[in-house]
């Protein structure tokens, strides 16, 4: 694996071992903790980004067209069969809630976000497992 990809596979892990630790906090203080709400958001968006540049090269690897948006990659990822439906509506929601966050189209109900924090990492951590476990059987050197 390139020292790169290394280094971001590691800051995905952290990101996501720093959401789960989130999930400690009683809801009454992370709804009230700006701080804690920032945190969320920035490692939603780094692990999102994580997942969907791996998908990007993954894609490019296979001489597939890269498609512009975070959402055609999701998708295209699906059709190249890497990923299953499930998985690729689930990270869907991801990747609207991290364009939500980058963007800043509306307010991040933090609600929204703690109660879907579990959700969140097992996706985003089951989306790495199978973009890896595609990449190996490819022969793709992430």
């Amino acid at each position: 694996m390139r020292p790169s990809f290394l280094k971001r596979m590691e800051r995905f892990n952290k990101g996501l071992e720093i959401l789960e630790e989130l999930r400690n906090y009683e809801i009454d203080k992370f709804l009230t903790d700006l701080k804690l709400l920032s945190i969320a958001e920035r490692n939603i968006q780094v692990c999102t980004e994580f997942i969907v540049d791996f998908s990007s090269y993954i894609l490019s690897k296979l001489k597939v067209e890269v498609p512009d948006t975070y959402r055609e990659i999701i998708r295209k990822v699906r059709e190249e069969g890497i990923i299953d439906e499930n998985l690729e509506k689930k990270l869907q929601g991801i990747v609207g809630l991290r364009n939500i966050i980058v963007h800043m189209y509306a307010d991040i109900d933090a609600e929204i976000i703690y109660d879907n924090l579990e959700d969140i990492i097992q996706t985003l951590r089951e989306a790495a497992a199978k973009l890896l476990e595609f990449s190996k059987a490819k022969n793709i050197d992430p």
